[in-house]
C-alpha cells in the first residue's frame, strides 16, 4: 500500500483545506451587506416626479412602439396609454415585418403605422427604431417596448416631466416584472443581476450609472438627434446600452428609474426557450459593458452562493455549519430583493438554487456566443462584435 504521508503533509493540507473553507464562507457575509445596501439605495433614492395634477397637459410627446409579431401584447399597451392622463400626445407603431395582425391592431386603437419591409443593420430593434423621424411640434420622445403596461394613468407625465427636467439626459425605467407561469421564475437570476450590476442605486445616486434599461426610454427629440439616435447603432447588440453611451459621450447622462407600483411588463411569455433566448442575447455582453461597485457586488453575489455549496458538498468539517448559514443569509436576502422588482415566489428562498445552474448555463452559453460571434433573437441572426 502506498503511504501517500511520505510524499504529502497531510497536517498542512488540512489546515489550508479549513483555511479555505473558513475564507469561502466568511467572505460572503460582506457581499450581502453590499446587497441589501443597493435595495436600500434602490427604493430610497428618488428624483421628484411630476403627476397629472401638478401642470397642464404636457403636449409635443410621441409614443414610438417597435413591433414585430406583438399582436397579443399591443393591445394591453395600447389601451393603457388611452387612459394617460397630463399628457398630450401621440402613438407611433413601427411594424417590423411582421406576419400576424400587429399593423391592423396598431391603426385599429388610432397609432399612426410605419411598416418596413425589409431589415436595417445588425440589430433588429435598432434598426426598427432607425426608422422613425419625429412629428411636427413633437419635442419629447418616449420609446416603449410592446410587452410594457402603463398600470399608473400619469406614468406618461411622470416620464416626460423628468425627461423635460433633465434635457441633456436619456431617463431609463426598469419596469416591475409581472409573471404568471412557473418557468418564467427562471428569469431570478438575470434580473436581479442586472438590476445591481447596474450600480444605478449606489451611493453616487440614481443618475450616476452608465447602465440603461431598455424597455422604456425617454428623452428631448433634439438632444437625441445630436447623440445620434438610433441610426448611430445599428450594429449594436444591445441596443439601449449603445444609445445610453452616446448620451454619456456628448456629455450627459442616464437616469434610471425602478417601475414598481407605475410601469409593469412580463418578459418573454412565448415560454422557457424564449427566456433562455432573450437573456443568452443580452448576459455576457451586458457583464462587458457594466463596470464599478454595482457589477462587483452583482458577480461576488452569485460566486458567495457558488464558494458555499462547494463548501457544504465537500466539508465534513465545522465550517459547515457556517456554510449552511450564509447560504440561508443569501438566499433570504436574494428573495427579498427579487420580489421588490418582480413578482417572485416567496419559494425563492429554495428554488433560487435550482435556478442558480440555469443561469450559469446562460452565461456559460452567452459568452461562447460572444466569442464566436453570433448569436440569435427571435429567428435573426446577430453579430455579437463588428
Amino acid at each position: 500500500m502506498i503511504r501517500w504521508d511520505r510524499f504529502v503533509d497531510c497536517e498542512r493540507l488540512s489546515i489550508g483545506s479549513n483555511l479555505f473553507a473558513n475564507i469561502a464562507v466568511t467572505w460572503p457575509l460582506f457581499i450581502v451587506v453590499g446587497e441589501v445596501y443597493f435595495a436600500w439605495r434602490l427604493f430610497s433614492a428618488r428624483f421628484r416626479l411630476v403627476t397629472a395634477d401638478d401642470c397642464d397637459p404636457l403636449a409635443g410627446v410621441e409614443v414610438v412602439i417597435p413591433a414585430h409579431n406583438e399582436a397579443l401584447l399591443l393591445p394591453r399597451l395600447l389601451s393603457a396609454l388611452a387612459h394617460q392622463q397630463g399628457v398630450d400626445f401621440e402613438v407611433t407603431v413601427i411594424d417590423d415585418r411582421s406576419t400576424d395582425a400587429t399593423g391592423q391592431i396598431a391603426l385599429s386603437h388610432g397609432a399612426r403605422v410605419l411598416r418596413l419591409d425589409r431589415r436595417r443593420g445588425n440589430n433588429p430593434k435598432a434598426g426598427a427604431l432607425s426608422a422613425w423621424s419625429p412629428r411636427p411640434g413633437v419635442e419629447t420622445v418616449v420609446f416603449m417596448d410592446a410587452d410594457v403596461d402603463l398600470v399608473a394613468e400619469d406614468a406618461l407625465a411622470k416620464l416626460v416631466g423628468l425627461a423635460r427636467s433633465h434635457p441633456d439626459d436619456l431617463v431609463s425605467v426598469q419596469p416591475f416584472h409581472r409573471m404568471f407561469r412557473w418557468y418564467e421564475q427562471f428569469a431570478f437570476y438575470p434580473n436581479l443581476v442586472s438590476l445591481i450590476a447596474s450600480g444605478a442605486f449606489s451611493a453616487l445616486g440614481p443618475g450616476s450609472s452608465r447602465a440603461t434599461f431598455g424597455p422604456v426610454l425617454c428623452c428631448q427629440v433634439v438632444r437625441y438627434q445630436e447623440v445620434g439616435g438610433h441610426v448611430a447603432i445599428l450594429e449594436s447588440v444591445l441596443d439601449d446600452q449603445a444609445l445610453g453611451e452616446r448620451f454619456w459621450r456628448w456629455g450627459g447622462r442616464t437616469i434610471l428609474l425602478a417601475g414598481r407600483g407605475w410601469i409593469e411588463f412580463r418578459m418573454y411569455p412565448a415560454g422557457f426557450a424564449s427566456l433562455f433566448e432573450g437573456f443568452r442575447k443580452n448576459v455576457a455582453r451586458g457583464a462587458l459593458m457594466v463596470r464599478g461597485a454595482g457589477a462587483g457586488v452583482a458577480i461576488l453575489m452569485v460566486a458567495a452562493q457558488l464558494s458555499a455549496l462547494v463548501v457544504i458538498a465537500t466539508s465534513a468539517s465545522k465550517v459547515l455549519l457556517l456554510a449552511v448559514a450564509v447560504l440561508a443569509v443569501t438566499c433570504a436576502s436574494n428573495t427579498l430583493v427579487a420580489r421588490r422588482i418582480g413578482t417572485f415566489w416567496w419559494s425563492s428562498v429554495v428554488l433560487q438554487l435550482l435556478y442558480l445552474p440555469v443561469f450559469v448555463w446562460i452565461v456559460a452559453t452567452s459568452g461562447f456566443d460572444l466569442v464566436r460571434g453570433q448569436t440569435k433573437w427571435r429567428g435573426q441572426s446577430m453579430r455579437t462584435r463588428r
